[in-house]
């Protein structure tokens, strides 16, 4: 089954060849009521990503909140994709995005450069008592070394060993990665389901330090393989069906608490950061004094396209929004947002329910109104 990845920070492509456009980066003034739920949106939307090679699959684990970024002093996010990263960091990414738990059967490895008041203490112990990472030498772990390509390779094979069909028969052989190399078999199952492809040339560099980046696409290209333990299609179709039926409901009463506590139990990441800030519009027409009224027409017709362990795609059309605006003295101010496009949602690991993470289907509000508003 294919992934579904960003092209840029406006636009979600598809392999079916949909594409929509994304909202900018939205900014507003201090003072005004919704520079929270700005903010929020914002930090989805990362600058220095929007043309780097690995783009799509970063905004895709950004919009999911696999991984987030860092905050500027201009409050502008950033992933710096080219940035080494350490060992200690992958692993708490890896434990992360996969929720997993320590093995209480098995203690994790006493490493003597892992004190328990340190943030990657917790993440290295789960992942040492899975057996998915060992030390650098018996004792030590080298948390903040710079992690190999080859490292990675071998914490992501170890990490989905259960939930990814590996095909050792049709490995891809590297120039650079020879009988004798520790992690041989590990790099081999890795290429044999496209995590690692490597580089022209026929080499892998397993000795290279890895970017955020490379570490980040590496991860991504194994949560679209894992199809062991995919969810119905009536889970998913429940999910996203029930969750726009009571959004509407809500909508179209202005219950902005209700909203609120929507978007709380169905929603995450970019999703949740949008329908925020959808809410804050809403109150800052009627702080401003506008009548606003939204009506719904239609029927919600969904269709499952991708699933995966852990993330699924849902196409959706069929629904209509009408959003007016009116303050005594000036014209009306009037939208028609059409439910058309694709949802993605990801698993909770604690709950096991799924939730909505992101999808193309653009805002309720145009770009005049947001204007009028004060945000540009």
């Amino acid at each position: 089954m294919k992934q579904y990845t960003f092209v840029s920070k406006i636009m979600l492509a598809l392999t079916l060849g949909a594409l929509s456009v994304f909202p900018k980066q939205v900014w507003a003034a201090e003072t005004a009521g919704e520079a929270k739920e700005i903010s929020n949106v914002n930090s989805y939307l990362p600058r220095d990503i929007e043309h780097h090679w690995a783009g799509d699959k970063v905004y895709d684990l950004i919009h999911a909140e696999i991984v987030k970024g860092y905050v500027e002093g201009d409050r502008a996010v950033i992933i710096k994709p080219d940035k080494k990263i350490t060992r200690a960091e992958f692993v708490s990414l890896l434990v992360s995005a996969l929720g997993l738990k320590q093995d209480q059967e098995q203690e994790p490895r006493a490493f003597s450069d892992i004190e328990p008041n340190q943030w990657y203490s917790k993440p290295v112990n789960i992942a040492s008592s899975l057996g998915i990472v060992k030390g650098v030498t018996e004792t030590t772990f080298g948390p903040n070394r710079n992690i190999t390509r080859g490292e990675i390779a071998a914490f992501i094979t170890r990490a989905f060993a259960y939930t990814i069909a590996f095909d050792e028969a049709n490995t891809k052989p590297f120039k650079d990665v020879g009988w004798s190399y520790w992690a041989k078999r590990e790099v081999a199952k890795a290429s044999s389901v496209k995590i690692i492809s490597g580089y022209p040339n026929g080499t892998f560099k397993p000795f290279e330090y890895a970017t955020r980046a490379e570490a980040m696409v590496m991860l991504s290209n194994a949560l679209y393989l894992e199809e062991n333990a995919v969810p119905s299609d009536k889970t998913l179709l429940e999910a996203v069906k029930t969750g726009e039926e009571e959004e509407g409901r809500a909508l179209q009463a202005l219950d902005l608490t209700r909203l609120k506590e929507i978007s709380d139990s169905r929603y995450i990441g970019y999703h949740k950061a949008t329908r925020e800030l959808t809410s804050a519009v809403l109150r800052k027409f009627k702080e401003a004094g506008y009548n606003v009224e939204v009506t719904r027409e239609g029927t919600l017709n969904a269709k499952v396209i991708g699933k995966w362990n852990r993330i699924a795609v849902v196409e959706v059309d069929g629904v209509k929004y009408h959003l007016k605006a009116s303050k005594e003295g000036e014209e009306s101010l009037e939208n028609t947002q059409t439910i058309k496009g694709v949802v993605m949602l990801k698993k909770n690991p604690a709950t096991g329910g799924w939730n909505v993470y992101t999808s193309d289907i653009p805002f309720l509000f145009t770009e005049e109104m947001l204007s009028v508003l004060g945000i540009q």
